[in-house]
């Protein structure tokens, strides 16, 4: 029986291999263009204007999603995380919005070190494996505008170790390794933090903040809930210097074996911020702060006894989160918000490979109306292997949005861990990759 568990927005699954050499939940993605116009030569469906400057390529799966969406793969910024030294590779892959203009990276388990460009070849000795990691962009360029906020090993000498290697940005309080392990690039294999989602929180005396998630981890425990951390940054000076994103309050203590709650985030007109997380059989639950800041009091909607949904101050049980889902057979809850209607969007359950949407009234639902938006293809574009086996890690970046399209990143994985490493291409493996889907309201049109 397999074991599916999401700590904040990381999806780790035990017991049996999820994918035997094939891809799960495969559609037949055949490469038929959409109909245009009628037996009369009348346009029926008209494709968005695509400047030429953003790079984008059709994907034409006319069969799988609503006549009139049009999904194209961002080979712009395939190409801004296809990496050769550093950062070159990580899932979990989180984007918040910055007051400045610029934006905030977080991801999970990444890959620091060396690629042979030529190949993509990832060399095991070459690359380290921090638990997570930030960065800040401030461009789109490949080559430069991305500050990766990363303690390395040693930058200064190619041919010795360590070169580009990092360490973890914020490690868990129980984790066993010494400072002299920690220095020379030995990553945490007992207690870990993955990071959740962040938002920018701006006090009485206006000043701003960035808070975040991180969900704790016991690896060695069949990645048992151990604890949560709330961290927050300053945003004054600019990237790059000594004040920008610097560390100001760390709280280890924080909500405290919740670990279901911090997903990902909407901050609501209405004066709070909600948070989605996952309960055990694919459904959505969704928690809400008093305010827009983190550290305010929380409440959480769950269903009592009677079948009524209500807000309560006490953290559920598992009994209760059972009952309480707000939508069904989604793994996480991107939420947003367009005219006077709440969507969700997300992956379907057991690494599906359809992304759906759904909407409410409400940002804490219920989601409901279901429907395909688009589907993601079972290859991707890389050297080597090109077979995607499992999906996962499906987030929204809308402050990427040029004209009111939705922007995605997926995480592609391969078949076994090892084959991130020592191959053609493996450097492409466990790396995002980018959709944009234009016209997407065309879903709900009879």
């Amino acid at each position: 029986m397999k074991n599916y568990k999401y700590i904040l927005g990381k999806l780790w699954v035990s017991g049996l291999v999820v994918c035997m050499g094939t891809a799960c939940n495969d559609y037949d993605i055949t490469d038929v263009p959409y109909e245009k116009t009628d037996s009369t030569g009348v346009a029926l469906i008209t494709p968005p204007a695509v400047s030429s400057d953003w790079d984008l390529e059709p994907i034409s799966n006319a069969g799988q999603q609503a006549k009139g969406v049009f999904a194209y793969k961002d080979k712009k910024y395939d190409k801004l995380f296809t990496r050769s030294l550093g950062w070159n590779g990580g899932d979990g892959v989180y984007s918040t919005a910055l007051p400045d203009g610029n934006t905030f990276w977080s991801f999970c388990d990444s890959f620091y070190g060396t690629v042979e460009e030529e190949t993509r070849m990832r060399p095991a000795d070459c690359n380290n494996f921090p638990r997570n990691s930030i960065m800040v962009q401030t461009g789109e360029d490949r080559d430069n505008q991305l500050i990766w906020l990363a303690d390395y090993v040693q930058t200064a000498h190619p041919d010795k170790d360590g070169y580009y290697k990092a360490r973890t940005y914020l490690r868990h309080p129980m984790a066993k390794l010494t400072d002299e392990e920690i220095r020379n690039g030995k990553t945490d294999e007992d207690y870990v933090y993955w990071t959740g989602d962040a938002t920018v929180y701006t006090d009485e005396a206006g000043v701003q903040t960035l808070q975040v998630i991180w969900g704790g981890v016991d690896l060695k425990n069949d990645n048992a809930p151990a604890g949560c951390c709330l961290t927050e940054h300053s945003l004054e000076g600019k990237p790059g210097d000594g004040t920008y994103m610097k560390l100001v309050s760390r709280d280890d203590n924080f909500h405290t074996g919740q670990k279901y709650y911090g997903n990902t985030l909407y901050e609501d007109e209405d004066g709070h911020t909600y948070l989605y997380g996952q309960g055990s059989n694919y459904e959505i639950i969704v928690a809400r702060s008093r305010t827009h800041d983190l550290k305010s009091p929380w409440e959480y909607y769950i269903r009592n006894v009677d079948g009524d949904f209500e807000w309560q101050a006490t953290p559920p049980g598992n009994t209760e989160i059972e009952r309480s889902g707000i939508a069904k057979d989604c793994s996480l809850a991107n939420v947003f918000k367009k005219g006077g209607t709440y969507y969700m969007v997300g992956q379907g359950s057991y690494f599906d490979k359809a992304v759906y949407i759904y909407r409410s009234e409400t940002p804490y639902g219920p989601f409901t109306d279901r429907k395909v938006l688009f589907v993601v293809p079972g290859t991707i574009d890389k050297l080597g292997d090109q077979h995607l086996y499992t999906l996962y890690n499906i987030f929204l970046h809308p402050q990427f949005s040029r004209v009111g399209e939705l922007v995605f990143s997926i995480n592609a994985s391969c078949e076994d861990f090892s084959d991130n490493f020592n191959r053609k291409g493996s450097a492409d493996f466990y790396r995002p990759y980018f959709f944009r889907i234009f016209n997407w309201e065309n879903v709900y049109e009879e």
